[in-house]
């Protein structure tokens, strides 16, 4: 998959609030999902893939298995210089559009509206009243940006990217998945088995390209576009 690399929270599917033994179970269940016994027998790009997606959940869960190592991992995460860097929207990247995948995030977010909250605490008091404001309305367009551009790449066969804390874990568009209880989405590789592909999302004030199947609305309030594999 393009697009950022994942946090080692983001590929075993947990928030970084979780306890050690969601951690655990989160493990378990994705080294289950990857493991090479049970892509035997399928295409060499699906073993591949999980093979990828398997050294992946090992290297997560040798950080985040270690209390320390996970202190340590989180402080790296919370390094001021990840909250001052820009944040884009949107960006082209060899003619393919790609939606900045921290507008996306909402630990990212919050996170970095606390830290510029702790910078402008000694500035006016209309400073802070405008900057969440301003957080809140970059998100709404980033999604807006990103729906109405996925509509336009359905059309015109072009891929597009999108991240996915808030979609789940690391799931990005054209991924395939299955929604699994909440409800939330698990990426699956692409086959006749899988319940569709990410091909939009929006916050519930928007709509989904025309080739959308099957629309899902996750937990966090997100509503996310399904066309068939």
């Amino acid at each position: 998959m393009a697009g950022k690399t994942r946090t080692h929270y983001e590929i075993l599917g947990v928030g970084r609030s979780a306890a050690q033994d969601e951690v655990r179970r989160a493990y378990v269940a994705a080294a289950r999902k990857w493991h090479p016994d049970r892509f035997v027998g399928r295409s060499e790009e699906d073993a591949e893939r999980a093979e990828r997606a398997m050294r992946r959940v090992n290297q997560a869960w040798e950080v985040l298995g270690d209390s320390e190592r996970r202190r340590t991992y989180d402080r790296e995460l919370d390094g001021r210089a990840s909250f001052d860097a820009p944040v884009n929207g949107v960006r082209v990247d060899d003619g393919v559009t790609r939606i900045d995948p921290r507008l996306l995030d909402p630990d990212f977010l919050a996170a970095r509206r606390q830290a510029q909250l702790d910078d402008i605490s000694n500035r006016s008091s209309i400073a802070i009243r405008v900057f969440p404001v301003a957080a809140v309305l970059t998100l709404l367009i980033g999604i807006f940006v990103f729906t109405a551009y996925a509509s336009d790449q359905v059309r015109g066969s072009t891929p597009t990217t999108m991240a996915g804390p808030s979609l789940g874990s690391g799931i990005e568009a054209n991924d395939c998945v299955d929604v699994i209880s909440g409800p939330a989405l698990l990426e699956v590789p692409c086959t006749a088995n899988a319940d569709g592909q990410v091909i939009g999302a929006h916050l519930g004030d928007g709509v989904c390209p025309t080739a959308t199947r099957t629309e899902i609305e996750l937990t966090n309030g997100v509503f996310v576009c399904l066309a068939a594999v």
